[in-house]
């Protein structure tokens, strides 16, 4: 646990198969603000020092976009959807 507000893990596998632990929630950036974080850590190597990625509001929204038409792009590839 990195002590985020909102913490949520999903525990999933790297492309090679190791187990990785991709963490969301709510973080303060080095200015103090309030942001969403998102951090992808293999197991044994959480790191409390900071998120991999901040998450604002203005880029969230196209993350999340992104993430969703990556699905739909694996779905068609496998030929469903």
């Amino acid at each position: 646990m990195r002590g985020w507000r909102k913490e949520r893990v999903l525990w999933t596998a790297d492309t090679a198969g190791r187990p990785v632990a991709v963490t969301t929630g709510l973080t303060v950036d080095r200015h103090g603000d309030d942001v969403g974080g998102l951090a992808i850590n293999a197991l044994g190597q959480v790191s409390e020092v900071g998120p991999s990625a901040v998450l604002m509001l203005d880029s969230g929204a196209e993350l999340v976009s992104n993430l969703r038409l990556s699905l739909t792009d694996l779905l068609d590839l496998r030929g469903g959807a």
